[in-house]
């Protein structure tokens, strides 16, 4: 989970000269090799990735090759680069960071920034340790400050109530909550051939709990995206 404490899918499926309405329940791309070339594109047709922050995938792909998939992918960097630059984010808070990879991005985005901080956290010493090294290889350890601290067992609820009790968030200010769909599990499980992952289908109740509230809290309005395993967007009213 990710904040900006400033202002800081579909497929067309058309016979030959017949249009229709797109329809919400279809794949968005026919089968895995349009959908792998459809990201690739986007990636080389999005904000770039300095070379510094592409190396830290490599390195951590090698390192971690068993917990990778705890990074965010190069095209949600980027995505994290443009969002933090379009809502003109000064300080943000970011609650796990991993080897420090989407800390990365973001401190991209702010380099420039004057007054610009960021904080954020993880619960496991050894990758704290190579985004600490990250970080000071990237010459943002000025202004990247990274807490090693235990993770709250509710999950998201706790820190979207911390965060909003807090008045961590200014008016327009930007929550971002990353896996709230939880490979699709936490809108359907029985259908979903991911109901064998066991570890998915058990963070499905502290997902639920969370898209639920942000929908409903007046102090906020929420968008949530079937993008990168689910993507919350909540901005503070």
């Amino acid at each position: 989970m990710s904040n900006h404490p400033r202002n800081c899918a579909i497929n067309l499926q058309t016979p030959q000269f017949q249009f229709k309405m797109k329809e919400e329940t279809d794949v968005l791309f026919p089968n895995r090799d349009v959908s792998i070339a459809v990201i690739k594109y986007c990636k080389q047709h999005s904000v770039p990735l300095p070379k510094h922050i592409l190396d830290h995938v490599d390195l951590t792909n090698g390192e971690f090759a068993d917990k990778a998939e705890m990074m965010v992918s190069p095209l949600q960097a980027q995505y994290l680069i443009w969002t933090a630059r379009t809502f003109g984010a000064k300080k943000i808070l970011e609650i796990g960071c991993f080897t420090g990879f989407s800390a990365l991005a973001f401190a991209e985005a702010l380099k420039d920034v004057e007054g610009a901080k960021i904080i954020t956290t993880d619960i496991d010493p050894e990758t704290c340790k190579v985004a600490r090294q990250a970080f000071k290889d990237a010459g943002v350890d000025n202004f990247v400050t990274l807490l090693e601290a235990p993770a709250l067992d509710s999950g998201y609820v706790d820190y979207f109530n911390a965060v909003m009790d807090l008045k961590l968030l200014r008016k327009g200010g930007i929550l971002i909550g990353d896996n709230v769909l939880r490979l699709g599990l936490v809108a359907e499980i029985e259908k979903n051939p991911n109901k064998e992952d066991k570890d998915s289908v058990s963070r499905v109740q502290y997902l639920r709990p969370f898209n639920e509230l942000v929908a409903k809290d007046p102090r906020v309005e929420a968008l949530i995206l079937p993008v990168f395993d689910g993507l919350a967007l909540v901005r503070v009213l």
